[in-house]
């Protein structure tokens, strides 16, 4: 039982693969007999028999290419099958050409609107002569497979592919001459011809791009051939722009290379006379710039100096680098005028990328924008002592972004405005004048009329304590070890640490030989003894 229902699958099968090989050819013969009908056909119908015949062809083929990759193939009948749908695409392949030379014969008769519709229909025809080129050369290299003699056909449509690869260079290369005359007179023309001259060079960018994708159609069925395309690739590349594997090729790289030379010597040859004075002039332009700038950044920095306005050292550097800058930059730019570059566009990249950086760097922006919070209104200047953000120490430099401080211990540390800005500002040298606060503590049973003496006859024999303010000592806490004692006379800002470390060390020493006590913490610890018995030692 099952051998027999195998045996029925094997010859549904086989009658399913005959049928279907049957009907494949029926189609086949179909459009063979179309193709007559559209070769017969007025100019009005031939598009449209052309556009049916087309597309069941493409269905034929793919019809064909299912069954070719069955298990049931009828080679005798499918070479057949094959040899005629050669047959059929050499015919439309014929047909195209002959269409293509008929349309590009009546466009050279014609003007305007006219020649317009005639190239669009050239452009379609390049469109659908890279389709049936594509089909004629897969059918060669499956009839190989089946052992056809395509030989001749082969060598046919090679030479074919040749003409077409040479032809479409050629009209590409026809199209970029008149481009490029086009554009040239672009320049002395009035608004209504430019305008014009603007959709004629579209028409022609729409030309190239339609050639350029049939001229890579092409050199791609040549390769499959083994023909030489370097010339082709070459011409490709210099037309699109597109870097790719073609660039690997050696015939391809080394032509665009020796292209490229040719081209930078014509170029050399022409044109280095007057680079060379252009870059003479921008050298000379620049060397001035630097000169004046210099000039410059002294008499503005003499002139701030000298202003009744009391700028700030970090202001007059302010203004000092930003005068110098801006006639820097101005020299640059008419530098780079002289040597061909057109300041318009450079400005306009300059303002889009200023907003493009702005957004990338938001937080030097906030720096910078405290920086000049901190210029106008001067909370401290260079050679201040400050402590800021944490930080104590003396004001070296400043930037717009940053200020660089010098710690007491000789350490420098650049700290970002904005931190500065954004937290208290503590100005210890601002003042001319400062109160040293110092504290001294005395025993409990010390005369306390006798430690302010001292304390006074100390303070008023240095010469560097301020009789105005006059200086305070004063009982100040009861404490738990001590009776303290404030002293808080007036100094000059500059003899602040002095005065400090100076009379602290004078106190102790009058305190020792007046016999006043200066108390420290102390702890009485008492001991207790208890008995212990006589039975547990």
């Amino acid at each position: 039982m099952k051998q027999w229902l195998t045996a029925l699958t094997i010859m549904c099968l086989s009658f399913a693969a005959s049928a279907s090989i049957e009907r494949i050819t029926e189609v086949q013969d179909k459009l063979t007999q179309d193709l007559v009908t559209l070769q017969q056909a007025s100019d009005y119908d031939q598009s449209f028999l052309e556009d049916v015949l087309r597309r069941k062809n493409q269905a034929l083929r793919e019809r064909m290419t299912q069954y070719a990759a069955g298990t049931e193939v009828d080679e005798e009948s499918f070479k057949a099958l094959l040899q005629g749908q050669i047959d059929l695409v050499d015919g439309l392949i014929e047909f195209s050409d002959a269409d293509f030379e008929a349309l590009a014969e009546a466009s050279r008769k014609v003007e305007g609107e006219e020649r317009r519709i005639l190239e669009l229909k050239m452009q379609r025809r390049s469109r659908i002569l890279d389709t049936y080129f594509s089909q004629i050369t897969s059918s060669i290299q499956l009839a190989n497979q089946y052992g056809l003699d395509v030989a001749a056909l082969k060598e046919e449509t090679e030479q074919a592919l040749i003409q077409r690869a040479g032809f479409l260079a050629n009209v590409i290369l026809y199209i970029d001459t008149e481009k490029q005359e086009t554009e040239s007179r672009l320049k002395f023309v009035n608004d209504t011809e430019k305008e014009e001259l603007n959709n004629q060079i579209i028409r022609y960018n729409e030309y190239t791009s339609t050639m350029v994708m049939g001229l890579q159609a092409t050199t791609g069925l040549m390769e499959n051939f083994g023909l030489n395309v370097g010339e082709y690739k070459q011409l490709l590349l210099t037309t699109t722009g597109d870097i790719n594997a073609d660039v690997l090729d050696v015939r391809v790289a080394y032509g665009l290379f020796e292209e490229w030379m040719v081209s930078f010597k014509e170029w050399a040859f022409d044109n280095t006379p007057s680079i060379i004075v252009k870059l003479t002039l921008f050298c000379v332009i620049l060397y001035l710039t630097r000169a004046i700038s210099r000039v410059v950044s002294k008499a503005v920095r003499k002139s701030v100096k000298h202003s009744k306005m009391d700028f700030s050292v970090l202001m007059q550097d302010f203004f000092v680098s930003m005068a110098s800058k801006a006639v820097v930059f101005v020299g640059v730019l008419v530098a780079l005028s002289q040597v061909g570059i057109e300041l318009g566009p450079l400005l306009t990249g300059f303002g889009v990328a200023g907003v493009i950086i702005g957004f990338a760097l938001q937080d030097t922006l906030s720096n910078f924008a405290s920086g000049l919070m901190i210029l106008i209104y001067r909370p401290y200047d260079v050679g201040d002592m400050v402590k800021v953000a944490g930080i104590q120490g003396t004001v070296n430099n400043m930037s717009l972004v940053s200020t660089t401080v010098q710690t007491i211990d000789n350490q420098r540390l650049v700290i970002p405005n904005n931190k500065i800005w954004g937290d208290v500002i503590n100005n210890i040298t601002a003042e001319r004048v400062r109160r040293v606060d110092m504290v001294f503590g005395i025993g409990y049973g010390d005369d306390i009329d006798k430690a302010k003496s001292i304390f006074n006859e100390i303070l008023q024999s240095d010469e560097r304590v301020l009789k105005s303010p006059e200086p305070v000592v004063r009982l100040h806490t009861l404490n738990e070890s001590s009776v303290d004692f404030v002293v808080r006379p007036w100094v000059k800002t500059d003899d602040y640490w002095d005065v400090y470390w100076d009379v602290t060390e004078t106190v102790k020493k009058r305190l020792d030989a007046e016999g006043v006590t200066i108390p420290f913490p102390q702890r009485d610890v008492h001991i207790y003894q208890h008995a212990v018995d006589s039975k547990e030692s």
